[in-house]
């Protein structure tokens, strides 16, 4: 299995105002698609079922302090991803994704007694965007080093009237690039509206982490930089070099 995780760039130019932060930054946000095959065993992942998990940063005595915010409809979220799929007008196609995952992380500079605020606000935010019924499932994982973070996963959904459903699986037209270019501006003035100003959906990682890239890169790429910034002496102060990234 090999998941794309398309990391959203946000820049002045392109944006056409200021950024809420300096210039060069990239959002808190990725989004990741997943094909049916992959679901069942990302679904039990997340839900820590799966007793020899490859991410050797989860610590089992932090467990506890994971917490489910999507709702509880009375079967599993694998058996409720199943019923909402065959309601829906889906290709029958092995490479088609039927499911999306977006990964949020409270923001660095975030006091640890917002966070609460932050994920259930987010949380509120990626329901209306994408469709409460279309939600499998949302997780906040705080049993990792680094920031806590949110896994939003739902099944990503268009209208198309060709079909009797009247409705589509289609994760290239949701998450389209107007899409990712719009979504972190949209979710900084949902909690901004929401009272969380204090919440800044950007961090200090450098332009050159985005674009394409799939998790382990991702991750061996932050570990690449930690130790580069362990080796030799700050040159610059007052400006973090950027939250771990944690999935």
């Amino acid at each position: 299995m090999r998941c794309l995780l398309l990391q959203c760039i946000l820049s002045q130019n392109r944006m056409g105002h200021e950024n809420p932060t300096e210039k060069g930054k990239i959002m808190m946000a990725c989004a990741e698609k997943f094909g049916a095959g992959a679901v069942r065993n990302i679904l039990r992942h997340n839900r820590r079922e799966i007793e020899h998990s490859s991410n050797h940063d989860i610590d089992p005595e932090r467990l506890e302090q994971d917490y489910i915010l999507s709702p509880d409809r009375g079967m599993t979220e694998y058996d409720y991803f199943l019923q909402r799929k065959a309601e829906l007008y889906c290709y029958n196609r092995k490479d088609v994704n039927v499911m999306v995952g977006w990964i949020v992380t409270a923001p660095q500079d975030l006091t640890p007694e917002r966070y609460d605020d932050f994920f259930y606000a987010t949380y509120d935010f990626l329901e209306n965007r994408y469709g409460e019924e279309n939600v499998v499932q949302a997780i906040v994982h705080d049993d990792e080093g680094g920031q806590p973070h949110l896994h939003f996963c739902f099944i990503p959904v268009e209208e198309d009237l060709k079909h009797e459903q009247g409705y589509k699986i289609c994760a290239n037209d949701v998450l389209d690039r107007r899409e990712l270019r719009n979504f972190h501006p949209d979710l900084q003035r949902y909690l901004n509206e929401h009272g969380l100003e204090d919440a800044r959906v950007m961090t200090g990682v450098t332009k050159r982490q985005g674009g394409n890239r799939t998790v382990a890169q991702l991750k061996a790429e932050r570990e690449q930089e930690y130790q580069q910034e362990v080796e030799r002496p700050a040159l610059y102060f007052g400006e973090s070099s950027g939250p771990e990234l944690r999935f």
